[in-house]
């Protein structure tokens, strides 16, 4: 899991000015212009003004649709950033996640019980504080685990062992702490188990030991629904292994395609907590672009298309609501930050296209640490005066959350093209260019160049139909293109037993 660490400064007053001004131009209003019955002006395609972050608005859960979200890391609008820093970026987080998830112990949380049946709540509550005070929806990851549960000594915290497992004599007590947690945070309804399998790699056998994990699940399951029934359960967050040398990991799926071949040691791990679980609310999964043997990610569309063609897998398995607690579309200098953008946008805008129930944005504070690549954030680090600025992906989110929750019916997602992604609202569309080259388009009878990788809201006028289309249309593809991952009969049985 890749834990990566912007502009001038625009302060609220600014903000609510140049909305202002900009909404009076689009109008045709000016100072002193009395009513009159004439047509108002065309809505500015370009959209000059921008998202308003001085008024965001607070998004909740959408059984409909697709949930956007994020997982807050190390650094994430801390009490010791700076605070006209911090409420900046208090106002993009509020705009752009629906769920915010916070781990209990790691990633910007202490151990929360250093010692059997000694809690130490304090940097939890902080994490939890600010979810609550920016409107979040929140989800607790259940990870990582006391060093008391995995052969440490009570009382001591060795950070460089986070990332190993509860032995299996401690199962129960890793259990009656996430109880302990529900308990503590009853507003939370939301729970992942573990996080990517962390200590449970089989080295004997080179493959994740999915019977000892879900030992592990069963155990905290139990706990969690003896707390409270209704509490939203959910696993096995496990990473889809993706390799571009289908021999290269030893183990190839049938899931094979364009975008390289699935180890089927993930499938397995799949298929295994399906069959074997007590129960569950969601499957949660996490994946990334880049192929681990080469790093190589297909062109743009081609890779954003991997989420939508394994969400679509899943859900052809179970029909358990899919989660992408984590997906990862690749890290760029600056000046290839917009190709990430359009890369993330067109991999939601495929979940929500193969009806995925939510996707959590891995670190959505970007770290002052002079890093040469970066991947996608939402906000500028929150350490100093001019930081905590919303960065391209937040505008492109915060739009895109503002179109789902005014879409045009059910299925508002279209592909005009392989490379155009189209999210249609009532009153707005939002078109996402997965592509190297420009489109024309046209909207309502207005025509539009999209350039590379550009991601644009477009308001609409109410008083015409939301007409659109292409301007030329492409030409047929001589040779047709192979498809980011093959699903076939054997790839696609269903594989889930309830209990």
């Amino acid at each position: 899991m890749p834990n990566p660490r912007a502009g001038r400064r625009r302060v609220i007053v600014t903000l609510i000015t140049l909305s202002l001004v900009s909404a009076l131009l689009v109008v045709g209003w000016s100072p002193g212009q009395k009513h009159t019955s004439d047509p108002p002006a065309e809505p500015d395609l370009a959209d000059p003004a921008g998202y308003d972050w001085s008024a965001p608005k607070i998004h909740r859960p959408d059984p409909r649709t697709l949930a956007v979200g994020v997982t807050h890391t190390q650094n994430s609008i801390d009490d010791w950033g700076n605070p006209a820093a911090s409420a900046s970026a208090r106002a993009v987080l509020t705009a752009t996640a629906t769920y915010q998830n916070q781990h209990i112990d790691g990633w910007g949380a202490g151990n929360p019980e250093p010692s059997p049946g000694t809690f130490d709540w304090s940097s939890l509550d902080r994490r939890m504080q600010l979810i609550r005070s920016t409107g979040g929806t929140p989800v607790i990851t259940l990870c990582c685990a006391p060093d008391w549960m995995k052969g440490g000594r009570p009382g001591e915290t060795d950070w460089d062992q986070l990332h190993v497992a509860p032995e299996p004599q401690h199962y129960a007590d890793f259990a009656a702490l996430a109880a302990a947690v529900a308990r503590r945070y009853p507003d939370v309804r939301h729970f992942q188990v573990w996080n990517e399998l962390k200590g449970f790699w089989d080295e004997t056998r080179n493959r994740w030991d999915y019977e000892a994990y879900t030992k592990l699940y069963n155990a905290v399951y139990d706990a969690l629904k003896a707390v409270d029934p209704t509490i939203a359960v959910g696993g096995p967050y496990v990473v889809f292994d993706l390799w571009a040398n289908r021999a290269a990991g030893g183990y190839p799926s049938g899931l094979s395609g364009a975008c390289g071949t699935i180890d089927q040691r993930s499938l397995d791990v799949i298929d295994y907590w399906l069959q074997h679980k007590h129960g569950a609310d969601f499957i949660a999964v996490d994946a990334g672009s880049a192929t681990r043997d080469e790093g190589r990610i297909t062109a743009t569309s081609m890779s954003s298309a991997l989420f939508g063609v394994l969400t679509q897998w899943l859900r052809q398995r179970t029909s358990l609501p899919v989660w992408w607690s984590e997906f990862h579309v690749g890290q760029a200098t600056a000046d290839g930050q917009a190709k990430l953008v359009a890369r993330a946008v067109g991999a939601l805008l495929h979940m929500i296209d193969q009806k995925a129930a939510a996707a959590l944005i891995w670190q959505p504070q970007r770290d002052d640490d002079k890093r040469e690549t970066d991947s996608p954030a939402l906000w500028s680090a929150t350490d100093r005066s001019d930081g905590g600025l919303p960065l391209a992906y937040a505008e492109a989110v915060a739009r895109l959350q503002q179109v789902l929750a005014d879409r045009a019916g059910d299925n508002a997602v279209t592909w005009p093209t392989p490379e155009l992604g189209l999210v249609r609202g009532r009153t707005a569309l939002l078109l996402a260019n997965l592509g190297a080259g420009r489109i024309e388009v046209t909207v309502q009878g207005r025509s539009l160049w999209l350039e590379p990788y550009d991601v644009r809201y477009i308001p609409l006028r109410t008083d015409r139909p939301a007409d659109f289309a292409l301007a030329v249309q492409p030409a047929p593809a001589v040779t047709p293109a192979q498809p980011c991952l093959v699903l076939t009969a054997a790839t696609t049985r269903a594989s889930e037993t309830t209990r």
